[in-house]
């Protein structure tokens, strides 16, 4: 699945996507950038609401997951089961988060313990940036379950 097709693809699944104008840049089981226009995004005070870069986070973290389990199960269902994010400067402008699978040792255990189990967790950190600065870090745990 190309960006563009994913994109379409996440528009239909979260409409909120479309809204808030995310952009899928780069789409790899391996990596996942997504932009988001500061426009549609921002507060009463000219800046990123805290909310939209919640949801492009957690957005860009369900992506890499959902890419790697569908490789595997189109039908999986995908949650976010806890999450924290730590908001470090104000975004004054269009803003991209990025969600690396840097282990891939974290990646088969994912895949092999939900081929066993029918369910499986897996943890990432996505890093959002306001141009070249690193803006907010958020740390995730996706669990993927067998749709019965």
């Amino acid at each position: 699945m190309t960006e563009k097709e994913f994109e379409k693809s996440l528009y239909n699944k979260i409409p909120l996507t479309k809204v808030m104008n995310f952009n899928v840049l780069e789409f790899t089981p391996y990596k996942v950038r997504i932009s988001a226009k500061l426009e549609p995004n921002k507060n009463h005070m000219g800046i990123a609401f805290a909310g939209s870069i919640n949801t492009l986070m957690t957005v860009c973290a369900w992506s890499i997951s959902y890419i790697n389990i569908k490789e595997i199960d189109a039908n999986a269902r995908l949650v976010l089961q806890k999450s924290s994010i730590n908001y470090l400067v104000p975004i004054k402008n269009d803003f991209i988060a990025e969600c690396v699978l840097l282990n891939d040792e974290d990646r088969n255990n994912f895949l092999k313990t939900y081929n066993e189990h029918g369910k499986a967790k897996l943890n990432l950190k996505v890093y959002c940036y306001d141009g070249e600065n690193l803006a907010a870090k958020f740390e995730g745990k996706y669990v993927a379950l067998k749709n019965i």
